[in-house]
């Protein structure tokens, strides 16, 4: 059985909870297996489900294009991530005017620190809202260029209601 997340922002949705639990439960419980039923509030950080989306989506790109998942996650950090965090966090925007600073002088290492950066920003840096609109830029460039990525329906409540 897949997992199931139910965001309940109002009174409505507990009854999709309760016809899930009734449609599951039985089944569940003479496969020797119950359910498990966990609530939890929302967070603040980069969800566990974003982040499976996000490699999802950059799994079903880097096959769009012929490249890897890996190639995707460093070339879409360099395109948004960086700036993302450039306008949100002040210690990092220094870190990136002092880069900009040694390409401007055509330093020699440029480019090896530059890349290191590239490599040492992470995603779980990320709030959920910068979350949320690194996955917007994320499907709107891979729309662009012809790739319209699908989001699981276990997943949907973690883009779509910009958690």
């Amino acid at each position: 059985m897949n997992q199931a997340v139910f965001p309940i922002p109002n009174h409505t949705e507990i009854a999709k909870v309760i016809n899930y639990l009734n449609l599951n439960h039985a089944k569940a419980a003479v496969e020797g297996k119950p359910l498990i039923v966990t609530i939890s509030t929302k967070q603040i950080d980069r969800s566990a489900a974003q982040n499976r989306l996000y490699w999802k989506w950059l799994t079903q790109f880097a096959d769009h294009v012929g490249s890897t998942k890996e190639e995707q996650h460093s070339f879409f950090k360099r395109k948004f991530l960086i700036s993302i965090f450039n306008r949100d966090d002040a210690e990092y925007a220094e870190m990136c005017s002092a880069i900009a600073a040694l390409k401007k002088n055509e330093c020699e290492e440029y480019k090896a620190i530059a890349d290191h950066v590239i490599k040492l920003t992470s995603t779980s840096k990320a709030s959920v809202k910068q979350m949320n609109e690194y996955l917007n830029q994320i499907e709107a460039f891979c729309l662009m260029h012809g790739a319209k990525l699908l989001i699981p329906y276990d997943l949907e409540w973690c883009y779509r209601d910009g958690l």
